[in-house]
């Protein structure tokens, strides 16, 4: 063989190295969105009396529907009692309203005690991905931009993919910095991103009525 066409052999060779490297690269791993609320007719109705109590702000309503040990929080603040204290519903500015009602948007699943999760994103969160260090995306052909404007130039796109978050110091107000399969770092903005840890809502039924167990951010 001449040392021409050992050198072509060799670069055939690492080529089909390479496409063979590229053919087991893992595929992004999808958390597509999951409601199973109407395979419980009862608890369908619930909920979107709820909805539409959220949608007026309706705060007697809210509270109705509160267990009496309801938790609220990492740090105690638990109970009908915590709840007003803890998120001002009467004022203009309270977050209550538009949080809550993205939780309940987003869908969710019963466990085997008959209990729902919202929203799918926690309820359905796969096992062995970390919880702090990753996000999922809400949507399908989510662009994911250069830079944390709606200008900076397109860079890809997520269809509810789970992705690792980047460095988030100095990112700007309404963005989340994340990783792309290449490495390359993007920014979403965080409409169409959410953490598993991110706010939850926590439902059971006792004494033939359906309550919120807990409404909490964070672990």
């Amino acid at each position: 063989m001449t040392p021409q066409i050992r050198l072509v052999a060799t670069v055939l060779c690492l080529a089909a190295a390479g496409a063979l490297h590229a053919e087991k690269a893992p595929a992004p791993t999808r958390l597509l969105p999951v409601d199973q609320a109407a395979s419980v007719p009862d608890f369908f109705s619930f909920r979107a009396r709820l909805q539409a109590a959220v949608a007026r702000h309706d705060t007697a309503a809210v509270l109705d529907v509160l267990a009496k040990d309801v938790k609220l929080s990492f740090g105690g603040d638990d109970g009908i009692e915590a709840f007003a204290p803890l998120w001002n519903p009467e004022a203009t500015d309270s977050r209550l309203w538009d949080t809550l009602a993205r939780v309940l948007a987003l869908g969710g699943s019963f466990d085997a005690q008959g209990r729902f999760a919202a929203p799918y994103t926690y309820s359905r969160w796969p096992a062995g991905i970390d919880v702090f260090s990753h996000v999922a995306a809400v949507g399908s052909g989510v662009r994911v931009r250069s830079a944390a404007e709606e200008a900076a130039t397109i860079i890809g796109q997520l269809d509810f993919d789970i992705v690792p978050l980047a460095d988030q110091s100095g990112e700007r107000t309404g963005w989340t910095a994340i990783k792309l399969p290449s490495g390359q770092i993007g920014h979403v903005h965080d409409q169409w991103v959410r953490s598993p840890i991110d706010f939850r809502v926590g439902f059971s039924k006792k004494a033939g009525r359906w309550q919120i167990d807990y409404f909490v951010a964070g672990d």
